[in-house]
């Protein structure tokens, strides 16, 4: 395996693991896979070791075990020494900060990350206990590091790790150096260069250290006197305000409690099952501040405790999930959208309110609702779509922070990820929960002023409809959906009451029908296909760059505006029954009428 130029068979994939540096467990493993394989048998054990894992938008996530498919101390130690020997080439002296979540073997492959910089004479600075993914991105740009790891796989199942890569700008990584570095890791294709460094030894010693509590200081003392603190005018009414708090096994807990607490909301309340961080996830089946069956706890201890709001972050805390009490005492989950969209209309409000001296942007993906473009339009601020991915909201948060008159308000995507400070550059459960609070503190009914929203910028409902397709054929389907898509004239045709007016083709950047091929300035290739259609509606399509299945995106605006609050719930069950059609519809044109 030592020629870099070979191109290595799926037989060549699984024969690495049957000698040296693997144990022989791991070799024996590996012989019964080639075994079968051989005989031309198809299972997950083999898909393991043929499959390799690759860089998507959330960095290399799979399932723990052996294999080039899989999550273990050699796919983790490979990604590190790719990211190390970029980091290497491009400075004579570097620094990374490592974090990691609550999972199974985080701690360990955080060791493992550590020790293989110190082996490239990289300082690293690790978090010392479970941490949020946004404090790590901090971190990074509060010590002037160059790069950053966080050991994680956001809110898969408790059998899933990952390895998220930032650079020095404390984002992901987005092009030209996302390619770079997956080439640096491509390039590791002997396992024998996959160098250890044991954490007992003087190399580790001397080039890793913890990362200091003061960096977690700084950053709840700059949230706080960031326009998404209100200061002193609202002390009483949080001091009122009851909150429940779940991190879902996660690494929430310490942090949000310290947080919450410095900001003057004294009635925190955790609850107590989810309290602790924890790898199996022991309460939930997935740990999703997106799926209702996750929120049951905490929709249970809010009634106990009587709570005005409660609220859940994923383990790694960047993503954020609420449920508000209304009027009856019950508690309503709000989607992403619709969070995003408070928080979006609150800070554009409060900023066109004030006269602004700067020229203040916001920026969403493609597939998050356009009525975030409205609020932003109404209250005169930029806006701009970004691909799905926070990293590339970080990439155009870069690139206004060049220009002095320039600002960044707000950044949000539809699946419950949001960003009101400019102090990092990734999704931040922390400083939205804060932000949410404040919301509320001020204007006392949320639903209502979500309403109050819908009245002023436009009634939208969105939809996320998901496809599990696993192994090759999954693959291969999901692909095979997308070309046809591609290669069908779909301008023109009806979908419910509703027509076609322009698709665009993010991968190969081509647009048909109304829209203009501006659309994708700035933009890298992605597999994407978005579907306009007329009255301000989109359906989008793309497979997921993290787990195995095909994304179906729906955002409608309503025919009929309301004029007031109680004609609303009404539309949205009319626009809740179209968007079920036009799912419908759209997945048979792809042909995954599964």
């Amino acid at each position: 395996m030592k020629n870099k130029k070979k191109i290595f068979t799926k037989e060549d994939l699984i024969q690495a693991w049957t000698k040296a540096p693997f144990s022989e467990k791991i070799s024996t493993e590996a012989l019964s896979v080639l075994e079968s394989y051989k005989k031309g048998e198809k299972s997950k054990e083999i898909e393991a070791f043929t499959n390799p894992l690759e860089f998507g938008t959330g960095g290399i996530r799979g399932v723990l075990g052996n294999g080039v498919g899989r999550m273990n101390e050699y796919t983790i130690g490979r990604a590190a020494h790719g990211l190390c020997k970029f980091l290497s080439n491009k400075y004579k002296k570097s620094t990374i900060v490592i974090a990691y979540d609550s999972r199974r073997r985080s701690k360990e492959f955080a060791s493992i990350t550590a020790g293989v910089a110190a082996g490239y004479g990289i300082y690293v600075k690790v978090f010392p206990i479970p941490t949020p993914t946004p404090m790590l991105s901090y971190a990074v740009r509060q010590l002037k590091a160059q790069g950053g790891v966080v050991i994680t796989a956001s809110h898969n199942p408790p059998e899933y790790n990952g390895f998220k890569a930032y650079l020095e700008d404390g984002g992901q990584l987005v092009p030209p150096d996302d390619a770079k570095i997956i080439a640096s890791i491509d390039n590791i294709t002997d396992w024998n260069d996959v160098v250890f460094t044991d954490p007992k030894s003087t190399i580790y010693k001397k080039f890793v250290s913890e990362v200091d509590k003061s960096v977690f200081e700084s950053y709840k003392k700059k949230v706080l006197s960031s326009l998404v603190y209100n200061g002193k005018k609202l002390t009483k009414e949080r001091s009122k305000l009851k909150i429940v708090y779940s991190p879902l096994h996660g690494t929430g807990g310490v942090y949000m409690k310290s947080f919450l607490k410095d900001a003057g909301y004294k009635n925190v309340y955790i609850v107590p099952e989810q309290e602790k961080p924890n790898g199996e996830f022991p309460t939930v089946k997935y740990p999703n501040p997106e799926e209702r069956d996750a929120l049951a706890l905490s929709i249970e201890f809010s009634k106990k405790k009587k709570a005005d709001i409660f609220i859940a972050t994923d383990p790694d805390a960047d993503r954020l999930g609420i449920g508000v009490k209304n009027n009856k005492g019950d508690y309503i989950l709000l989607n992403g959208n619709q969070i995003g969209s408070v928080l979006c209309a609150y800070l554009a409000e409060k900023i066109n309110s004030s006269k602004p001296k700067f020229d203040y942007h916001i920026f969403k993906t493609i597939v998050t609702t356009d009525l975030q473009s409205n609020i932003a339009k109404l209250n005169k601020l930029k806006i701009k779509d970004v691909l799905t991915g926070f990293k590339y909201i970080a990439n155009e948060m870069n690139k206004i922070a060049k220009d002095k008159k320039k600002k960044f308000l707000f950044g949000g995507e539809e699946s419950y990820g949001y960003l009101p400070v400019e102090l990092v550059r990734d999704k931040d459960s922390l400083s939205s929960a804060l932000l949410l609070l404040e919301i509320i503190s001020e204007k006392k009914d949320l639903l209502a002023y979500l309403d109050e929203i819908y009245l002023k910028y436009g009634l939208y409902l969105e939809s996320l409809k998901s496809i599990n397709l696993e192994g090759e054929a999954g693959k291969a389907k999901i692909n095979e959906s997308l070309e046809k898509l591609r290669t069908t004239n779909l301008v023109g045709l009806e979908i419910g009451k509703r027509k076609v007016i322009a698709v665009l083709d993010y991968k190969n950047k081509k647009v048909s029908g109304e829209a203009k091929s501006s659309v994708f300035s700035g933009l890298p290739s992605a597999d994407v296909i978005q579907l306009i259609l007329s009255d301000n509606a989109k359906l989008t399509i793309r497979p997921s760059g993290t787990e195995p299945k095909v994304k179906l995106y729906s955002s409608f605006q309503s025919f009929q505006s309301p004029k007031k609050r109680d004609e609303i719930d009404e539309l949205k069950n009319t626009l809740s029954q179209e968007i079920k059609e036009a799912e419908t519809t759209f997945m048979k044109m792809a042909g995954l009428n599964v």
